[in-house]
């Protein structure tokens, strides 16, 4: 006899609860008078603590009345008289079961088929029978009965209460801030406060007179209110994490029993700080420990005034800190020190598809002991959001195959977590997440490490930081004179042993135990011990050409007020460990946290990296030296295998990075380090999503969407879609790498252009309704030319002035002229900059007067503002900033290579090569400009390389219009037409193939941008 819908019903809720039990589910099937009202009957209704309860509709396929269920059951009141859980179901899900469930002869067997992975299709509706969303908006997904209960779990949870309590928390963080510095004017507490957190507390100029003086005051005054911000957000977390310590903890008092126990009736200063005793007594140092010593610098009055305003709060938000990272996106916008660090706060959803991705499935989790012994280190952790998701992910994954991970909290806590950063802040909120997970277990400590950073500051007998006559501290210093200084996680870069480190600095003590004895607390850390190193770290350079950082020396250790001396010495160091790895200056601290990664993952163990897309574009390779980031690409192909590179091709920079508040894209890099006895694969899956996910559940759901394409596409240079139900949110490549390029099938929105572009760049041109590619000749443009020196270079001998004249000596191409009166918008430009020796440099002068010539290649080019990527002057000049000067041994060729490289087929040929960080922009390097593509003019027949000539000669005084508006530009199109026809010899039929491939390039985001003069693709 068939399995009916109610019987399927008892064993879904069955495996429920065996599943999600310890998470407090309990999941009841066809339970009459469950819902108040008509319609009282849902299929499965599951009750959760303290959460609002679910409903579950099950119908066999094609289930056509499922949604109609769903949307009688959404909003409904649970019954307590039936249910013992009481509240409002606000979420639905959705179940479409096989058919061959139907045909089981008994649910025993129905039972076994959903264990063995027979494949679901669900959704769910949230809101109400009026008003309600549906995700995936449609369609279904699809997956097993674990994948349903993972899906179920994100599912009930409301994005809008997180951002609510993230609101609550911030804005009571403002308040009290504004209240702190106010305080402070009267008692002084400001300074103490600062050196806590390792941030400034300028001294307050109570009467600016010059404009200067007004500025600065200003600035400094946010500083301050900035800095009593942090403060006053790590009061909050730590009484929110106080209010669900005391549900599950008999000696420890909530908040308001704490003040109902003064007699006065009020909280002050020496009730909370006894609490948080009694709380470090038992252990949570690293997040008690911290918040107990900034109360201790505050007066009595002030935190009198401020608790009950921080309590309030505390008790409003604490269900969401449990398994939110809410503290942690408002701490992120309260650091003064963020742009110098280049420390940006991960989203949520970002971090659900990093530990989705990175960890794998096919582990035997249901072993405790397997669980036990996974290991996942952050050293740049931030608030710990990534942590908590891999984390979180570990546990789901234990517990969905039979486990109670809470009985394995206290172990992962002590042995298995390991969470580093240089801020206070940022240690005691990432422990503070990671603790919230299992609150009632208590463990005995935490491997949440906080690095010292910056100069050693020299204590006395006290433990109290000496300063000098000025104020400043004194640093300690080596027997040459030298300041000795930290480099907080960096140290990891030396591998010469494993590493023993003190978990707060020296002159710091916390309590360790519930015997109340003090004592340093030292952690070893194993080089290749950890089986994830999932990090977003911090990618500052250490040069210093940004405008941005004008007053800062050396932006990469220019936080906590490090002097430039201590800098220097810091740059010197992390120099001097990177030797030998893939970290680099120029990439920056990226690429130095990435060479972290791979010092500290073991052997099959895997790397999950959040990444300036700049580590797949930029960087160079030549004569056998590998630069900047080519250098990450270089260990990733030879030392990593299983290799999955996910990037965004949205309209902005912005949207197409996983962190927030950040104007460069992104990538996340997911590697696994592949065994001794493997080879390289030489492969890699490049995901290109349409959209970043908007929540953990999209994240979750994209991430086992990703996997499965991945898994199932094996043939290399193919593609398949990424879907969300019936919705197409990406694509998939996979392509071999290798050690010398560049890896180009990143943030790529048209998987056809793509393709086309790819075989361009082999000599293979592809256009649309063609049936066979049409070979033409291409080379790099190293092989036909050279380019010429650095402007730095030029500038070590010449001193620049803006104007030319035709008395000019040494003419240059320095600048771009989108402010200037438009003259670069025609292949043949003239001169803008003219050059004057130095004193003593007149030998080197005529050195590099040599490299002047006629043709000058673009290396910062603004598809959506930029008209030419190649130009010629008339008269022989030097190449600047943004027109390096590319010098060819025929003036034949200089021309023949100016009409390629701005047709479209030459602007491509660019695109593919550039760094696409910024959308509407692509950017390169002098040692990177030899490696683009370029139409080989040294192998042309003598009358191709005259029509190409003829056709400058036609067309370089001719407007051409931004890169980005090729598709409605006629100069460009006749230039595109001629070169097809009179230089490469196709037919007539060439230009309108042209123009399709056309149109595609200059939809493309990281082309058009948001520009409305261009195509907006339609996605």
């Amino acid at each position: 006899m068939p399995v009916r819908e109610d019987q399927l019903n008892g064993r879904i809720a069955s495996l429920i609860n065996r599943y999600a039990g310890s998470m407090g589910w309990s999941a009841f099937e066809e339970t009459d008078r469950a819902l108040r009202g008509e319609g009282n009957r849902p299929d499965i209704i599951i009750a959760r603590q303290g959460a609002p309860p679910i409903a579950v509709e099950n119908e066999y396929a094609p289930a056509a009345t499922v949604e109609d269920d769903c949307l009688k059951r959404i909003g409904r009141e649970l019954d307590s008289s039936v249910v013992a859980e009481a509240g409002r179901v606000n979420s639905v899900i959705a179940v479409r079961s096989p058919r061959a469930l139907n045909q089981c002869p008994n649910g025993d067997v129905a039972e076994t088929m959903l264990l063995e992975g027979i494949e679901l299709e669900y959704a769910v509706y949230h809101g109400t029978k009026t008003d309600f969303t549906r995700f995936p908006a449609r369609g279904f997904l699809t997956g097993n009965i674990r994948n349903l209960i993972e899906f179920i779990k994100p599912a009930a949870v409301h994005e809008d209460a997180v951002n609510k309590a993230a609101t609550s928390l911030s804005n009571a963080a403002s308040d009290v801030a504004v209240r702190l510095v106010r305080h402070y004017t009267k008692s002084g507490f400001g300074a103490r406060v600062a050196a806590l957190l390792r941030q400034p507390w300028p001294t307050a100029n109570p009467l600016p007179e010059t404009k200067r003086e007004v500025l600065q005051e200003k600035r400094d005054s946010e500083a301050r209110v900035q800095t009593a911000r942090m403060c006053a957000a790590i009061f909050i977390n730590a009484l929110a994490y106080q209010e669900n310590l005391a549900v599950h903890h008999e000696d420890i008092r909530d908040i308001a029993k704490v003040r109902e126990d003064n007699a006065m009736g009020k909280w002050t200063k020496l009730e909370v700080l006894d609490e948080w005793q009694n709380i470090l007594a038992i252990n949570y140092w690293p997040i008690f420990h911290i918040a107990r010593r900034l109360l201790l610098a505050l007066p009595p009055a002030a935190v009198e005034d401020i608790m009950p305003r921080m309590a309030s709060t505390a008790q409003v938000i604490h269900s969401q800190l449990r398994q939110n990272d809410v503290a942690g996106i408002v701490f992120q916008r309260l650091i003064v020190d963020r742009q110098t660090l280049a420390t940006y706060y991960t989203r949520p959803e970002s971090t659900v598809l990093a530990a989705h991705l990175s960890i794998p499935e096919a582990f035997d989790w249901a072993d405790p002991d397997l669980v036990k012994n996974y290991h996942i280190a952050d050293y740049a952790c931030g608030t710990g959001g990534l942590m908590l998701a891999a984390y979180e992910r570990v546990r789901d994954l234990h517990r969905n195959h039979g486990g109670d991970p809470d009985d394995l909290h206290a172990h992962m806590m002590e042995n298995s977590l390991t969470a580093c950063d240089i801020m206070p802040a940022a240690v005691h909120l990432s422990a503070s997440l990671l603790s919230s997970v299992a609150p009632d277990r208590q463990y005995k400590g935490t491997r949440n490490i906080l690095y010292p950073f910056g100069g050693a500051r020299r204590v006395d007998s006290r433990g109290s930081v000496m300063t000098d006559s000025d104020g400043r501290p004194v640093i300690e210093r080596d027997a040459d004179g030298k300041p000795i200084v930290d480099i907080g996680s960096l140290e990891l870069l030396d591998l010469k042993s494993s590493k023993h480190q003190v978990v707060l600095p020296l002159n710091e003590r916390m309590v360790v135990g519930s015997n109340g004895k003090r004592r340093q607390i030292e952690i070893e850390i194993t080089p290749m011990s950890a089986d994830l190193v999932i990090m977003n770290p911090p990618f500052t350079t250490p040069t210093n050409h940004a405008a941005d950082h004008v007053d800062t020396k050396n932006p990469a250790f220019a936080a906590f007020d490090t002097s430039n001396e201590e800098q220097k010495a810091m740059e010197e160091r992390v120099k001097a460990l990177s030797k030998g790895t893939c970290g680099d200056g120029y990439a920056g601290l990226g690429s130095q946290f990435a060479a972290i990664a791979n010092n500290m993952v073991k052997t099959g163990g895997h790397i999950a990296l959040i990444l300036p897309v700049s580590a797949m574009l930029g960087g160079s390779h030549q004569n056998g030296v590998y630069r900047s980031w080519q250098k990450l690409r270089r260990l990733l192909a030879q030392w990593f295998n299983d290799i999955v590179v996910v990037t965004i091709a949205s309209p902005t920079s912005r949207d197409s990075a996983f962190s927030a508040d950040t104007d460069l894209a992104e990538c996340l890099v997911i590697a696994r380090r592949r065994r001794t006895n493997e080879s390289p694969s030489g492969r890699a899956h490049f995901v290109n999503l349409k959209h970043r996910p908007d929540t953990k559940l999209a994240a979750q759901e994209t991430a086992r969407s990703i996997r499965r394409v991945v898994n199932q596409l094996q043939e290399l240079d193919t593609s398949s879609t990424v879907r969300i139900g019936d919705h197409e949110v990406g694509w998939v490549r996979l392509e071999s790498v290798n050690i010398t390029d560049k890896w180009t099938a990143a943030r790529v929105l048209n998987e056809q252009l793509l393709d086309s572009v790819k075989n361009l760049t082999i000599g293979n041109l592809s256009l649309p309704q063609r049936v066979a590619p049409v070979s033409i000749p291409i080379t790099s443009l190293s092989e036909i030319g050279k380019v010429g020196p650095v402007h730095r270079k030029i500038l070590s001998v010449f001193t620049k002035r803006d104007g030319y004249n035709p008395g000019t000596e040494y003419p240059m191409l320095w600048n771009h002229d989108e402010l200037k009166g438009k003259t670069q918008v025609r292949m043949s430009v003239p001169p803008d900059s003219s050059g004057f020796i130095k004193s003593g440099q007149s030998e080197r002068a005529t050195e590099i007067w040599h490299t002047a010539g006629h043709l000058h290649l673009c290396n910062d080019f603004g598809f959506n503002a930029n008209a030419i990527i190649a130009a010629w002057t008339e008269t022989r000049s030097l190449g600047g900033r943004a027109w390096p000067i590319f010098q060819m041994p025929h003036p034949a060729w200089e021309k023949a290579t100016c009409v390629w490289l701005n047709s479209t087929l030459g602007l491509m040929s660019f695109w593919i090569e550039s760094n696409r960080s910024q959308s509407g922009r692509g950017s390169t390097t002098v040692t990177a400009l030899p490696n683009i593509c370029s139409l080989d003019v040294s192998t042309l027949e003598e009358d191709a390389l005259n029509s190409a000539v003829e056709i400058f000669d036609d067309m370089c005084e001719q407007d051409m219009l931004p890169a980005n508006e090729a598709y409605r530009d006629p100069v460009r199109q006749e230039l595109d037409n001629r070169l097809l026809t009179e230089v490469l010899g196709l037919d007539d039929s060439a230009p309108a193939q042209l123009n399709i491939l056309r149109n595609q390039w200059c939809a493309e985001p990281t082309v058009n941008g948001t520009k409305k003069t261009g195509i907006i693709y339609n996605s």
